[in-house]
């Protein structure tokens, strides 16, 4: 068993065994790990990705033993990993397949790795035979093997998300529910798992002694929850959407990056609270700018105001009115408009202000 998750809540809890280097714990809000996942850049896994192939190769070149490079790898591990249960899979099966580089007595496991991992199942995997001899090689094959299945990952994951919210033919007359039914009767894991679930405590250690877990119970307030055993990522993934979809929280396309996430707070909210890649606000501060001004297209003031302002930025750029002059008219500009809003100045006032002959 490869981690436990459970719900409390709207949040998900997955707990990590010992065969993750990474983590013990994580937690989110439902629905936000799967999309986040989904939506996850790809310069992000692909450095990560980079960082433990040539942590490895330079521990393996220096001659280091394998607990040495195992160690190393664990804590340069802990420096490059991002916080998603599902990039998790992938981190700890990358650094498990560097690791069974590391000696040729183990390389035979690495078919039965992609066989139990990867999406086509290995097939195409181009890890079966591997020439460990040559560990760069070897690395690099298992470097594009792992960052092509995680895109691949990706785009089918927002396939599926597509299929459950849009306006698809096939799934029409379907409620979410029923669409992710649909969607594993068509070759998707989501629903297909067979999931071990045990009554556990949410809180850590618990006493052997019978006599003494009831006062924990009571005195920490322990939680009991439905503890399921996850052995692949595609379990976890069913699990967190069956959830998600069964508590109805509603799942939207960013209008900014186009990116899937779960509706928290406003029901009419469009836009996700993520970065897209090279902009540094987030998509709903740029969404509320955005919405803003489009609301201001059809205001006479706001028009005149503009027209003014583009042509004096333009004056401004050409050397024919400073720098300081332009923050100066500006302003009065602003105040201007405000008094023109607030019905002190007529439209007409405020144009031959403007200096706006049209």
């Amino acid at each position: 068993m490869y981690c436990q998750a459970y719900i409390k809540s709207d949040r998900l809890f997955v707990n990590f065994n010992q065969m993750s280097l990474i983590y013990k714990t994580l937690c989110f809000q439902l629905g936000d790990a799967a999309t986040d996942f989904a939506a996850l850049p790809e310069n992000v896994y692909k450095l990560t990705f980079e960082g433990f192939k040539e942590g490895f190769l330079a521990l393996f070149y220096s001659g280091a033993s394998y607990d040495i490079t195992f160690e190393a790898i664990k804590e340069l591990t802990l420096e490059l990993s991002v916080a998603n249960p599902y990039l998790n899979f992938y981190m700890d099966n990358f650094i498990m397949y560097l690791m069974l580089l590391h000696g040729h007595e183990h390389r035979e496991k690495i078919p039965a790795l992609a066989n139990a991992f990867l999406i086509e199942n290995g097939k195409d995997a181009k890890l079966k035979g591997i020439d460990a001899v040559n560990p760069k090689y070897a690395a690099n094959i298992g470097y594009d093997v792992f960052v092509n299945d995680l895109k691949m990952r990706q785009l089918r994951l927002k396939e599926d998300f597509h299929s459950i919210i849009g306006n698809s033919v096939d799934f029409t007359g379907l409620n979410p529910m029923q669409r992710l039914f649909l969607l594993s009767k068509q070759g998707k894991n989501y629903l297909s798992g067979s999931f071990q679930t045990t009554l556990m405590p949410d809180y850590s250690p618990m006493p052997d002694d019978l006599s003494k877990i009831k006062s924990t119970l009571i005195e920490h307030k322990v939680d009991v929850v439905e503890m399921v055993g996850i052995e692949t990522l595609d379990d976890l993934l069913g699990f967190e959407l069956y959830h998600t979809m069964k508590m109805e929280l509603p799942l939207r396309r960013c209008k900014h990056c186009g990116e899937f996430f779960i509706v928290r707070g406003r029901s009419d909210t469009e836009y996700c609270d993520r970065k897209k890649p090279g902009e540094s606000k987030p998509c709903n501060i740029i969404g509320a700018t955005r919405n803003y001004w489009e609301s201001k297209m059809d205001d006479p003031i706001h028009v005149e105001f503009q027209k003014a302002y583009k042509r004096n930025h333009s004056r401004q750029r050409v050397g024919k009115m400073t720098q300081n002059e332009f923050y100066e008219w500006s302003e009065d500009a602003r105040q201007k408009r405000g008094e023109c809003e607030a019905g002190a100045l007529t439209i007409e006032a405020f144009k031959m202000w403007l200096g706006n002959k049209r």
